[in-house]
């Protein structure tokens, strides 16, 4: 019966008497989750080209000790006019279209000139 569990060593196996029989405990029913990937500040821009680095906090793109996340850049985004500056100072439409473009954003509102 395939109930796959996440094994105490981080490896997923097709059920829990298979982790078992490979000598790991069951840390969690389901597979397991990739830890995600580091990137941003000193780590500098390790994403896949499907992904964007998002930040957690708004403002903090740009600074040596701001580090994000490696997260999946979204396919649609809604037709909202809530305009953010990207981190590559860009303005975008809204904080989606930011991370459709593969970058996280430094502020709401548009991009001020030099």
């Amino acid at each position: 019966m395939y109930a796959p569990v996440c094994g105490c060593d981080g490896k997923t196996y097709g059920n829990a008497c298979e982790a078992h029989a490979r000598g790991a405990a069951v840390a969690a029913e389901g597979a397991c989750q990739a830890e995600p990937k580091g990137c941003g500040a000193r780590l500098g821009n390790t994403c896949s080209p499907s992904e964007y680095c998002a930040y957690e906090e708004e403002g903090i793109c740009g600074f040596a000790d701001a580090t994000a996340v490696c997260k999946p850049r979204p396919s649609g985004c809604p037709d909202v006019w809530d305009p953010v500056c990207g981190c590559d100072g860009q303005t975008y439409g809204n904080a989606c279209d930011a991370a459709a473009a593969g970058t996280g954003y430094l502020a709401r509102g548009a991009c001020k000139g030099p």
